[in-house]
């Protein structure tokens, strides 16, 4: 049975039941009586609010603290006591079996002056700002009062309450949502990374800059595999310092050795234009390694001084030729190639550690579709192309198994457990072949998708973005997707 059901509204006219028990009236102002109720004995006057479903922890606040504030009405003519303001604490008081208690005073029955009444008191009310809400829960717990405790007093899911505490421990998380800057969920975000002050400075930045809760996902994200990534990095800069090892930065110029070659310039063919070995390259002044900043932290052996090498290979793709003297460079011209290359490796770095963060928040967002109850409605016409059109995907082996996707934990050969799984949850055949295409595609999924798009990372992406995926920034390349041009003066700009 349903709250709804238990409703029942009576017009001033309907008749109070028959042996109403005593109404106990509490001392009050001149002309007021504040009397308590049973809430089954109650008439609720018509009111202007229409919708009288009840919240589900209003009725648990109800249940556990009976209505703390008075609800104002008056006496018919029958002496039933009519409730004008206060329709939902009635209605919860009813379902939680509890006393009301109404301010009985002398009102004017007329209907213009109860409409009149009924807006006045419904559009005036003000509800608790989220600073006042993080305040409160704060002030509870400092009380004493433990998360379990609060849930109960205030008739709050414990998750709540626990997500709720954490922001209000953090200044920046707690300020932000405050101001009205931020939400409850980019607050959050905000309180993960309290006490890493570059990283609440970037996400402050954002929120800033309008991004929203997803947007801000993606860049927590990456930040999470920053901060896990910075300690390795730091732990193998170190081992490599101690042994007497250079270490370059973002400031240095420098390229991997496998872009260099030893072999004389009589030496024409690629294949044999071989690179520099890290031992012929030791004696080099400008030996050193880059400890990589994105997936696998490792020492890359560089060179610092890459103008002193020959490049295996010209900058118009085919190897440096005995009969093409190579012009010397001025030195703005080294200069400014030196700025190139490195601009260059920051957007890859920068752009790789995206692509690697933004793989947990789609894998997260893919499982989460697979739980949904029905599959997307185009699902068939998804999975026909990906069978067709992206056939190479569906044989991609790799880290991410249909399996993991839907969340079915098995030892037992992949094979034997889907179908298992599928004669288990027979309506759930589309989800499993989706489970199987997604997994393909996101085996296929690499940092390449982002530098050179293609049809498979075009056709994936954009579906999923039609399904409701936020793609962040380099999803976006990956996915063909770039800013609108300006608008040259006088072309004429598409009607929206």
């Amino acid at each position: 049975m349903t709250i709804t059901e238990n409703i029942t509204v009576t017009h001033l006219t309907d008749q109070p039941q028959p042996e109403t028990p005593t109404v106990e009236a509490a001392p009050a102002a001149a002309g007021v009586d504040l009397v308590h109720v049973p809430a089954a004995d109650v008439v609720i006057e018509n009111n202007v609010r229409t919708a009288s479903d009840l919240d589900p922890a209003f009725l648990a606040s109800v249940k556990q603290h009976g209505v703390l504030l008075p609800t104002i009405g008056y006496r018919n003519a029958d002496g039933a006591v009519v409730v004008r303001d206060g329709q939902m604490r009635v209605l919860a008081a009813r379902e939680a079996g509890r006393e009301v208690p109404v301010f009985v005073t002398a009102r004017d029955d007329s209907t213009a002056k109860r409409i009149a009444e009924q807006l006045v008191a419904n559009e005036r009310r003000t509800a608790l700002t989220d600073g006042d809400r993080l305040a409160a829960y704060r002030q509870l717990e400092i009380e004493g009062l433990s998360v379990t405790a609060i849930a109960r007093e205030t008739g709050t899911k414990r998750d709540t309450v626990k997500q709720t505490l954490t922001v209000a421990k953090s200044d920046a998380a707690a300020t932000a949502v405050a101001s009205g800057q931020a939400t409850f969920t980019q607050a959050l975000i905000l309180a993960e990374f309290d006490g890493d002050d570059e990283a609440v400075k970037e996400l402050t930045e954002w929120i800033a800059e309008g991004y929203d809760d997803d947007e801000l996902t993606h860049v927590a994200a990456r930040l999470r595999r920053d901060r896990e990534r910075a300690a390795a990095v730091d732990a193998l800069t170190a081992e490599l310092t101690a042994a007497g090892k250079r270490v370059v930065t973002d400031d240095d110029d420098y390229a991997p050795l496998s872009r260099f070659t030893g072999v004389g310039d009589d030496v024409i063919a690629y294949d044999d234009r071989t690179p520099i070995t890290e031992d012929e390259h030791a004696e080099c002044p400008g030996a050193a390694y880059e400890v990589r900043q994105y997936g696998e932290v490792v020492a890359v052996p560089v060179c610092a001084t890459p103008n002193v090498h020959t490049l295996r290979v010209g900058r118009i793709g085919v190897g440096a030729s005995a009969s093409a003297p190579v012009e010397p460079k001025s030195d703005a011209d080294a200069e400014a190639e030196a700025e190139e290359r490195k601009a260059a490796r920051r957007l890859l770095v920068a752009n790789n550690k995206a692509w690697d963060a933004a793989d947990d928040v789609r894998r997260e967002w893919i499982a989460g579709l697979l739980q949904r109850k029905n599959a997307p409605k185009d699902a068939a016409r998804f999975l026909a192309i990906a069978l067709t059109r992206h056939a190479n995907t569906r044989y991609a082996s790799g880290m991410v198994s249909a399996r993991s996707l839907l969340g079915i934990e098995s030892s037992g050969w992949d094979g034997d457990t889907l179908s298992q799984w599928v004669e288990q949850h027979p309506a759930k055949g589309h989800h499993m072949s989706l489970a199987v295409v997604f997994a393909g595609f996101e085996n296929t999924a690499n940092r390449e998708w982002w530098r050179t798009p293609n049809a498979d990372s075009r056709g994936y992406l954009n579906q999923l973005a039609a399904w409701g995926y936020p793609l962040s920034q380099v999803e976006k390349i990956a996915a063909g997707i770039q800013p609108d041009a300006e608008p040259e003066d006088g072309e004429a700009t598409p009607a929206e």
